[in-house]
């Protein structure tokens, strides 16, 4: 599998390949949440749990921490999903609950404290990486490393943990979820095969979706597959239902998975164009939105030459729209190639998405690579992938 079948393409660099893969084991691929201030408590309304997890799948892990804390999973706040093949720590929040000492095998908890308020998503100020990177060519993965810290920016690419890195179907059930087509929703949640040990059992499925015949197939592990079945055989044909068995941030994930396939889609087909400002882009600066003309341009662009701001590219939700000129025209372009209009996102179960602008270009910190190993910091949003592509240049996702 490459990249292409999240839609990126195309490089913002011309370096040569060091190739090279991550994650021989969990313990290569470390992540960390870093929160510049918390007022934390020895008492208080919410509590926080500052959890250190070895290949935990981000929905596994609330499921569990949800279920020893007597809570439903709506009651577990978060400031940002992780990968699941790495060694992360993140915090979770919990409204409403006092500290009890509980146990999962590879999860440590490092610190508990309360605040006065959930954790939101994007809340905390950066995540710090430090990845191994193995069997590479060591001088060009320096070297690369040091023209893409010299450079200060990457395309800011949704990577493929957002998709599903051994079967990137997270945005092809989106894709259906957003066209009302919940049949093939749910027949490419359970069946769309992909590289893992279940390919044969979910191929099976995916060409034959009877539901009886599945739960005798598909193993205890896969839960939330085996729920959705069970839910078919007592409610045939009822799609729709069968998609709400789901967790509901799992089902939100599938729809933001899609918007994040097309915005990938748009900053490939960006980068074929420009890699600079281009009159008609919306740049974003802070919490400031400003449109690029003839009469601005030089001044934007010696900004984001300095380290200020990007330009931004759509992520399509009701209410967005492409923009004029030529970044409207790709917007539009992919748009219409995927038989979407923004009113699509206005969908039920509270799964809408108002859509936003994202920055097409992603600023790192603290770059540094020794070895074969690669450290830097990211802004919540960003991919590691991202940064990694640029330097390793392998275009075989499994290899991230």
């Amino acid at each position: 599998m490459d990249f292409s079948e999240i839609g990126v393409s195309g490089y913002y660099y011309q370096l040569p390949p060091s190739g090279g893969k991550l994650r021989e084991k969990s313990e290569d691929f470390y992540v960390e949440e870093q929160f510049d201030r918390l007022e934390k408590k020895e008492d208080g309304n919410v509590l926080v749990l500052k959890l250190k997890a070895r290949n935990w799948e981000h929905n596994r892990l609330i499921r569990f921490v949800a279920r020893s804390n007597h809570v439903s999973l709506n009651r577990i706040y978060f400031s940002g999903t992780k990968d699941r093949r790495s060694v992360k720590v993140q915090y979770l929040s919990i409204p409403g609950v006092k500290y009890r000492d509980f146990s999962l095998e590879d999860v440590e908890i490092l610190e508990h404290f309360y605040l006065d308020t959930p954790l939101a998503v994007g809340t905390h100020s950066r995540n710090r990486f430090v990845i191994k990177v193995s069997n590479s060519d060591e001088n060009t993965l320096i070297s690369n490393c040091r023209a893409v810290s010299e450079g200060g920016v990457v395309p800011n690419f949704y990577g493929p943990q957002r998709f599903g890195s051994a079967r990137p179907v997270t945005h092809l059930v989106g894709r259906e979820i957003v066209k009302g087509n919940y049949q093939e929703a749910v027949r490419t949640f359970v069946g769309y095969p992909g590289q893992d040990r279940f390919a044969d059992i979910r191929r099976e499925y995916y060409n034959n979706p009877d539901p009886g015949e599945g739960l005798k197939n598909f193993p205890e592990s896969l839960d939330l597959e085996r729920e959705v079945m069970k839910y078919l055989l007592t409610h045939p044909d009822d799609y729709s239902g069968a998609i709400k068995v789901l967790p509901r941030n799992l089902v939100s994930m599938f729809v933001h998975a899609y918007q994040g396939y097309m915005f990938n889609r748009i900053l490939s087909k960006r980068l074929e164009i420009s890699k600079s400002l281009i009159i008609g882009d919306i740049y974003r600066n802070d919490d400031e939105f400003i449109k690029v003309n003839s009469m601005n341009i030089e001044r934007m662009s010696s900004m984001f030459n300095r380290g200020v701001g990007s330009p931004t590219g759509l992520v399509v939700g009701y209410d967005t729209a492409p923009l004029e000129g030529k970044m409207g025209e790709i917007e539009g372009d992919v748009l219409n190639q995927e038989g979407i209009n923004p009113v699509n996102f206005k969908l039920p179960f509270g799964l809408g998405s108002k859509g936003e602008r994202r920055d097409l270009f992603l600023r790192f910190e603290n770059i540094h690579c020794s070895d074969s190993t690669v450290e830097f910091s990211l802004p919540p949003g960003g991919y590691a992938t991202s940064v990694l592509r640029e330097i390793m240049r392998t275009e075989e996702m499994t290899n991230y």
